[in-house]
């Protein structure tokens, strides 16, 4: 899903709402390629998914780089909690993409020991073929299977699933269940722009759905969403008109439309209480010479832009702890 709504963003006549919301999948992936290319970020595989590299403008690099390291931090606070060890957890993406955090973790050692990417079967065949014909990343997975007539890859610590989000409780739980989902493990959940893609209803169901999930299995677990909000002040509001232009509606905006009522939805959904900030206010918790360094790399004149940008995106998270490994020292910063 893109950083930001821009004209940059890829055309969408034409194409059905599926189509389309699929059609941004494309679009993250040249974003994210372009903020690799010019060192924002560290990812020698994003290369691997995008067919011709783009140049993005500064602000763009910038919320690409601000929602990897959010979301960055968030997966390594979740993978060195407990016992700190990796492979006593499993990560589930749902929305995946072309998302590449997968081969990041595993080329550093510290893969979970399940790692499940769920996305629509156009997008789960596309990235399934990409993987096995680019030895990086075969060498990365191991061995593995293409089942479902290619619109599947599996392979020992890594599953690339077919399916709709809105199937998720009566499909996709009892196929990640078969292919070895351990609920008896801490497990995170990660949603970058997905549920707010989704009728309210729908995404409810996923979080109660995971909710009772892990609270049955005893292991714990964390639920992490990146998002847009604030869509009726004058900024989001002309967010949401560029957006339908391109055939795009974020149906979930307007039911959180802010911090707090991002963090009372995971309550409402059988999640402990959950934590939220902007992108401003994570920027400001960065280290300081991380944020020299960023500042380094272009010349950034849109400071304004920014801000209201970084204003207009949240990371969320909830936690439910474990009855075994603790899942302590989640978070960001003060939320």
């Amino acid at each position: 899903m893109p950083a930001f709504p821009t004209n940059e963003t890829i055309a969408t006549t034409g194409l059905n709402e599926d189509d389309t919301i699929r059609s941004t999948n494309d679009d993250a992936s040249i974003s994210r390629l372009a903020a690799v290319n010019l060192g924002y970020l560290p990812d020698p595989y994003a290369k691997h998914f995008v067919r011709r590299a783009q140049k993005r403008p500064p602000v763009i690099n910038r919320g690409t780089f601000a929602r990897s390291k959010a979301l960055e931090t968030l997966i390594d606070h979740f993978l060195a909690s407990g016992d700190g060890n990796p492979q006593g957890k499993q990560i589930v993406s749902l929305g995946a993409g072309s998302d590449t955090r997968y081969f990041l973790l595993k080329s550093a050692g510290r893969q979970p020991r399940k790692y499940f990417e769920i996305d629509f079967p156009e997008i789960v065949s596309k990235k399934g073929q990409t993987i096995a014909k680019n030895p990086p990343l075969t060498k990365l997975v191991g061995p593995f299977k293409i089942e479902r007539g290619g619109l599947e890859l599996h392979g020992l610590d890594y599953h690339l699933i077919s399916g709709d989000l809105r199937t998720f409780s009566d499909q996709l739980i009892p196929r990640l269940n078969s292919l070895g989902l351990d609920s008896t493990l801490p497990t995170l959940f990660l949603c970058e722009c997905v549920l707010i893609y989704l009728q309210p209803a729908l995404s409810r169901t996923i979080l109660s759905a995971t909710s009772t999930l892990v609270r049955e299995g005893g292991g714990g677990g964390v639920f992490v969403v990146y998002e847009q909000i604030h869509p009726d002040d004058a900024f989001g509001r002309v967010m949401a008109q560029n957006l339908r232009l391109r055939g795009i509606d974020l149906l979930g905006w307007s039911e959180w439309p802010d911090l707090e009522a991002q963090k009372r939805r995971f309550k409402e959904c059988g999640w402990d209480a959950g934590r939220a900030v902007d992108m401003n206010m994570f920027w400001e918790s960065l280290d300081l010479e991380e944020r020299e360094r960023i500042a380094k790399l272009e010349i950034f004149d849109e400071v304004e832009e920014w801000q209201l940008l970084s204003d207009h995106y949240c990371v969320s998270w909830a936690v439910i702890p474990g009855t075994g490994d603790k899942l302590d020292g989640i978070g960001l910063c003060r939320s």
